[in-house]
């Protein structure tokens, strides 16, 4: 079996996450995952207002995942994803001259003259919001404040500083799905809005030169790199079947939708990404999500730690519980699982509500919490343009819980998919490369590589 693998070409996704690396060998002549890596990286050096992680050690044990991988397997290509927003410093040989400063950070939010922060001047000044984190919001705190590295000559996000290294390249090319990130993108014209940075004395020259076409960037031991693609869009090359027929569902910690769609003017709760081939990514994010369902089971868990028995993870009992409420016919109790709020509305808060003297019990309240999350992201699901026919669901929250499952197909009136791969991101990263190169068809996502636990 090890001498068919080794006689395979294979492809390899590397995903530079914000705690992990991770990395994806995929087999493109049989069409199967062949092997899974993730390590810790280790790599905070700050948190809080200012947000830093090493680029030494991220670079380091990116490249050592890598090259080991490379050792062992006929690789034919590789692809690159991870965490996006955040910036590094580069100099005019494209060596890194900082240390990351990831989506975190919150300088942005911080006052540099007046009490205004840098986030309220840029909306000030462009008429544009830019979220703390975003690294043109980064970068212009910077700039007021001297921060900006002597010899730096411009940024670029992790990944693409991962491309840069393994290639050998001087100058960076970055995809939209990465540019976007950054903030001041118009996302239409697929460029920087360069007249509105302008505006905030940010000089041009410091930006990536950006491309929308899935191409290779250069090779790193003469085997072909493509162009580093964001991890959202990563995951949904990694993930789903038919892309204009599918909308995938990410229910972790927090829980999002994606789905592929022509150009529209986004809803206030939702945003609108570069994707690849000409399309977009409509996505939404419920900004509790999945961890409205860690709060309840904190809540039980209390109860049990006062009660005086072993202080244990409360969800088996509940997912037992809301499965016999649903499978008795009940409604559960109606909760609306704004905890942290919404994206229009950050004050907004949830609530509980119809208890009466019969249906206040637990598994009427686990019910309902499981509903509330499912409704959240339906209301998310209204501002996608084209109508899906199927759900594909990722994340541990969906994976673990067959309840929650059942639930959003009844809820979006779609049968629910859940995708074989361990790795999404990595995955779509390495199918990417493997059709940025020539080696496979993209024909609406890449549905000869992926499949489902359901087939």
């Amino acid at each position: 079996m090890l001498t068919e693998i080794k006689k395979a070409r294979l492809c390899v996704g590397i995903d530079i996450g914000t705690t992990t690396i991770s990395a994806l060998v995929y087999d493109i002549d049989n069409k199967q995952q062949v092997e899974g890596y993730t390590v810790p990286h280790s790599s905070y050096i700050a948190s809080g207002d200012f947000s830093t992680q090493s680029v030494t050690v991220i670079m380091d044990r990116s490249k050592e995942l890598l090259y080991n991988i490379l050792d062992t397997y006929n690789v034919v290509c590789i692809g690159v994803t991870g965490q996006m927003h955040g910036i590094v410093y580069v100099d005019e040989n494209g060596k890194a001259v900082s240390d990351l400063i990831n989506w975190q950070d919150k300088r942005g939010d911080l006052p540099i003259e007046n009490g205004e922060s840098a986030c309220q001047r840029i909306k000030k000044l462009t008429g544009v919001d830019v979220f703390t984190g975003y690294g043109l919001a980064t970068h212009y705190y910077n700039l007021i404040n001297g921060l900006i590295p002597e010899k730096a000559v411009g940024f670029v996000s992790i990944m693409d500083l991962f491309a840069m290294e393994i290639c050998q390249i001087k100058k960076p090319v970055i995809h939209t799905s990465v540019a976007s990130s950054f903030g001041l993108f118009d996302i239409k014209a697929g460029r920087f809005m360069t007249d509105k940075i302008s505006m905030l004395g940010i000089d041009s020259g410091f930006l990536p030169e950006v491309t929308e076409k899935s191409l290779v960037i250069g090779d790193c031991k003469g085997i072909p790199v493509s162009v580093p693609i964001g991890d959202n869009q990563a995951s949904f090359l990694g993930s789903v079947k038919e892309n204009s027929d599918t909308v995938l569902v990410n229910i972790g910690t927090g829980s999002q939708i994606s789905a592929v769609c022509d150009y529209v003017e986004p809803s206030k709760d939702t945003e609108l990404r570069p994707f690849i081939e000409g399309k977009y990514l409509i996505c939404g994010s419920a900004l509790c999500g999945g961890f409205a369902y860690s709060m309840l089971e904190s809540f039980f868990r209390s109860y049990v730690v006062c009660a005086g028995m072993e202080n244990t993870p409360q969800y088996k009992i509940m997912n037992q519980l809301g499965t016999e409420a649903y499978e008795r016919g009940e409604e559960g109790l109606t909760v609306d699982t704004f905890f942290s709020g919404k994206r229009s509305d950050p004050s907004l808060r949830g609530s509980i509500k119809n208890i009466d003297r019969v249906n206040f019990t637990p598994s009427a309240l686990v019910l309902g919490v499981l509903k509330g999350m499912c409704n959240e992201l339906y209301d998310l699901y209204a501002s996608v343009p084209q109508k899906k026919s199927r759900i594909v669901a990722s994340g541990g929250g969906v994976k673990k819980n067959d309840l929650l499952k059942r639930l959003l197909s009844d809820r979006f009136s779609m049968p629910v998919y859940i995708n074989r791969s361990t790795e999404e991101a990595g995955a779509g990263a390495a199918l990417f490369s493997a059709f940025a190169t020539g080696k496979i068809d993209y024909v609406d996502g890449f549905s000869d590589y992926i499949s489902y636990m359901e087939e």
